[in-house]
């Protein structure tokens, strides 16, 4: 995980340790605040309740980690009742640069973390507390085993996210490459596969080319132009009737568009190949 921390841990100080009972957390409701020099991790050891982040209330149980930057208002649900056990690190060193938190703004901040890590922080949160005040050093090295297994959560999702928006991007280029590949013989535009596909134009465009290194009308131009091939040389078919079985508008602009992608005529392709 070492490679994979986004920070300079030379630079990151533990500054305190907290823990927070179920009867105190019923009576006793930590209303929103923010901290402008430190990030919290704030890991819900049982019990269950509601936590503002930013904008948003979370409902929150045992297992689960919420993380918050340097100065994001967060806090209990006055509203709700608690019942929740909670430890928290808070660092410093994490909020210095305002383009390299921890946590991206859009980031959801709310991980329930896979039982192997839940164990963990189980284990080490108490550890941290109990040592804090006798042995900061030691809870300070405790403590960045944890913040290391935040990144690997944060990275996982990341991760998991691009490959779901990958796989959406590729089911949406098979998508429209079979619409094209049914229609290019016929006059469409952009705006009309945009229309027909309930896609916007822009979007079309962008995960299409992204994706093929073509736009799509230069990939329905191709898809002409390689049938035109096939058909000029396994079969006997006038040209003309090539041409405008294939959605040509004219002799003259299949001929400059065929001799444009391959090179040379319709005609001088054909007995070419014929020969």
């Amino acid at each position: 995980m070492k490679k994979n921390f986004p920070f300079n841990e030379d630079h990151i100080e533990l500054k305190n340790s907290f823990y927070v009972d179920e009867n105190y957390s019923e009576k006793h409701v930590h209303m929103i605040h923010s901290h402008e020099n430190a990030l919290e991790l704030l890991y819900i050891y049982s019990g269950e309740g509601r936590y503002f982040v930013r904008d948003r209330e979370y409902a929150v149980h045992s297992g689960d980690l919420m993380i918050c930057n340097a100065g994001v208002l967060h806090g209990e649900s006055p509203l709700q009742k608690h019942t929740m056990q909670t430890y928290c690190c808070a660092f410093s060193g994490l909020e210095t640069e305002s383009d390299k938190k921890l946590l991206a703004y859009e980031e959801k901040p709310l991980f329930s973390l896979p039982a192997e890590k839940a164990e963990c922080f189980n284990a080490l949160m108490p550890i941290i507390y109990n040592v804090f005040s006798g042995s900061k050093v030691t809870a300070h090295h405790l403590s960045m085993g944890l913040l290391s297994m935040a990144c690997e959560e944060i990275l996982t999702r990341m991760t998991a996210r691009t490959a779901l928006y990958e796989q959406k991007n590729e089911n949406l280029v098979r998508k429209i490459t079979a619409y094209i590949d049914k229609n290019y013989k016929e006059s469409i535009s952009l705006e009309k596969i945009s229309r027909d596909l309930y896609i916007s134009p822009s979007r079309l465009s962008h995960v299409f080319k992204e994706e093929t290194g073509l736009s799509p009308i230069q990939y329905a131009i191709h898809r002409r132009i390689g049938e035109a091939q096939s058909l000029l040389v396994e079969t006997d078919e006038p040209i003309c009737f090539i041409e405008e079985s294939l959605g040509f508008c004219s002799s003259v602009h299949f001929s400059m568009m065929f001799k444009k992608h391959v090179g040379i005529s319709p005609k001088a392709y054909r007995q070419h190949f014929c020969k």
